[in-house]
């Protein structure tokens, strides 16, 4: 075996009936179903945002999940695919979708299987991967980078979204945090988070890889967290992520947080990284933030290139 591939795949085993019960906090799948899968994550609804969806159109959701995508598009008249190798979660997905009309179910397609297997007699408008690049060896990535790459219109576009920010685990917590309060646990992430995040990115690593793909992009990085702890405010969690979103729901700490994140600090305490990428030699009709993060890339770039001439 490649050097590059001696690390075995997450098995799909990790991603059973427990997991899923526990992923979405109070969106449990009984409550997903009856609502349609309409309670979106912020993630979730600005990446659609990103997308520019428009009737018509075909998505290809790849570790589609529960099905958010796929539902959200079906019900605005696009054909959706969603793959995904956790059969617990695709039946979530499909019980969903049972409570569409027939007119949308007809556009909502949910596959059981590895996006790599699969063969599509069209392209796509665009190709979503949502909270799956933390989940896939770097190896794995590349294999689903060019996948994608050929199932793409010229005109189309990739949406990702990767969380944690590998620097806010590593430098704020890990070194600043913990030297300030030695008595907090070592790791801030949970068992099953170590089990499955086996490749969480930096805004610079992710750039690289879809560098090395053959893709031009735009990474960078969005603060959603004070969001997220109102969207679990229904319900909130009892571990510490609860603690931390029971932090940011209080009005003045969420401000403080919203106007360090426009600071320099951004790279070491928001949590969530977005891309854009695509194929053509024209960027996509999308506004794009022009950002701190940018610059940080594109000089991590020039900075290889030239060492790379000597």
């Amino acid at each position: 075996m490649n050097a590059s591939r001696k690390n075995t795949a997450v098995s799909r085993e990790e991603y059973d009936s427990d997991w899923i019960k526990d992923a979405w906090g109070w969106d449990k799948p009984e409550h997903f179903i009856q609502t349609q899968g309409k309670n979106l994550r912020p993630r979730i609804s600005a990446s659609l945002d990103l997308a520019q969806l428009k009737p018509g159109m075909r998505i290809l959701d790849i570790g589609c999940g529960r099905g958010e995508i796929v539902l959200h598009c079906g019900r605005l008249g696009i054909d959706a695919y969603g793959v995904d190798y956790s059969k617990q979660a695709l039946e979530v997905a499909e019980k969903a979708k049972l409570t569409h009309s027939l007119e949308e179910q007809k556009r909502m397609f949910f596959i059981f299987d590895d996006v790599k297997n699969l063969k599509f007699n069209e392209l796509f408008d665009r190709i979503f991967l949502l909270d799956i690049v933390e989940h896939l060896y770097d190896w794995e990535l590349a294999d689903v980078l060019n996948v994608c790459r050929n199932l793409l219109k010229p005109t189309g576009f990739l949406i990702i979204h990767t969380l944690p920010n590998k620097w806010l685990y590593e430098i704020t917590y890990k070194r600043i945090i913990r030297f300030f309060m030695p008595w907090l646990p070592s790791d801030p992430r949970h068992e099953k988070e170590k089990s499955i995040h086996v490749n969480e990115m930096t805004i610079i690593h992710l750039s690289h890889l879809l560098n090395a793909a053959g893709f031009k992009s735009r990474v960078w990085l969005k603060d959603l967290i004070v969001e997220q702890a109102r969207w679990h405010q229904k319900q909130p969690l009892i571990d510490r992520r609860g603690k931390i979103y029971n932090w940011l729901s209080n009005p003045f700490v969420g401000t403080i947080y919203k106007l360090l994140a426009k600071t320099p600090l951004k790279l070491l305490i928001v949590n969530e990284i977005f891309a854009v990428s695509w194929t053509g030699n024209q960027q996509p009709q999308i506004k794009l933030p022009v950002c701190l993060t940018d610059r940080l890339v594109m000089a991590t770039q020039k900075l290889k290139n030239s060492n790379i001439k000597r």
